[in-house]
Formats: C-alpha cells, structure tokens, sequence
C-alpha cells in the first residue's frame, strides 16, 4: 500500500502534489481510525518532490504543517462527539494502539500529545482520544500545534536533502521518530523536575 502511494505521489505535478500530500498528512490525524494513513512518508516525499523542482519546498512545509495542525483540531473535535462510540466497536475496542496512547495522556497529560506526534500508530489516535478524554482544548491546540510545526519542518527537510535518496530515508523514519521521542521525553521530565524543586526562602 505504501509502495503505492510513493509511486502515485512522485507521478505528480503542480498544485496536485500539495494537495495530495495534504490530504494524507490530514487524514491521519483527522479520523481516529488512520492507522494506515502515511502521513510521515508523505512529508518526507513531499520534500523529495520539492528537491526535484515539481514543488516549493517552503510551499510544501507550510502545507505539512497546517494540514497536521487542522487535523489534530478535526480529530481532538471527533474524539468529542463520537469518540466513546467508536472505541467501543470495531476496529478500535480493544486495539493495542488506542489503549497505549490512553496510558500515555495518563502519565503525561497535554505534553502526551507532542510527543505522540513522533509515533506513527499513536499520532493517528491520540487527537481523537484527548477529545474523547476531556482534555481542554486550549492546552491540546497548544502542544499539537508546536509539534505539528516541528514534525512537518523536519520531515519535509528531511526528504528535500535526501533527494530521490527518499525509499533509504523512508526506512529509518522510525528509528529517527524513536530519537525525537527520547528528546521529547528528556524535555519533558526536566520541565517536571524544575517545577517540583524546592523555592529557595529569602
């Protein structure tokens, strides 16, 4: 499937490939059931069209990100309404994916979902299942919004160096999304720790 849509979105030209990585970079994120949605391949094959001068590759990162960006608001506000729904039927009752992103906006609350933006299966759920969660909006708009920037930037430069070097870069996407979550947990345990320090008495 994934070899598919490579080769469908390298045969584009003009404003097609825009939307056609948009759409998939949305659709990830928009439907709490885009478990299959390459949203991360098609940023970095965004930059690698870019590299081959059929597409802007500043163009092309702006549209990664507002794309991401509208599609955790489209996903937190689905998880609202239909959320509880749809858990509770298939595909999604019981599924391994959906219960370790609830795990982790347990033990990490709103930073949970920055750093879910860094894992395929969790990225596809995790608005869905903040607004299905009570979390409120503003916090969720806040670290969606600055990881969907980080993430679109990096993968669409990604793709862009890499040039047709793209299937290589591809592969190690996960491992990369693996470092970037190290990182983000690092920050987040030390954002924790200063917070809980002793104020020092005059």
């Amino acid at each position: 499937m994934i070899a598919g849509i490579q080769s469908w979105l390298l045969h584009l030209h003009g404003l097609s490939v825009y939307f056609a990585v948009a759409l998939l970079v949305f659709t990830e994120s928009a439907i709490v059931i885009g478990f299959f949605i390459p949203g991360e391949i098609a940023s970095i094959i965004g930059g690698v069209i870019a590299s081959q001068h059929h597409a802007n590759v500043v163009a092309m990162a702006v549209v990664v990100v507002f794309a991401a960006s509208i599609g955790n608001v489209v996903g937190y506000e689905f998880g609202v309404v239909l959320g509880p729904w749809l858990t509770s039927h298939r595909p999604l009752r019981g599924n391994a994916g959906v219960a370790r992103t609830e795990q982790l906006i347990a033990d990490r609350g709103a930073p949970a979902v920055f750093i879910g933006r860094w894992i395929a299966v969790v990225r596809a759920v995790i608005p869905g299942v903040a607004g299905m969660s009570g979390m409120k909006r503003v916090p969720f708009a806040i670290f969606a919004t600055s990881a969907a920037i980080i993430w679109g930037i990096t993968w669409v430069s990604v793709g862009y160096a890499a040039g047709l070097s793209y299937a290589r870069v591809a592969a190690t996407a996960g491992r990369w999304s693996l470092v970037a979550l190290a990182v983000a947990i690092v920050g987040v345990v030390i954002v924790m720790l200063w917070r809980r320090r002793p104020s020092r008495r005059s």
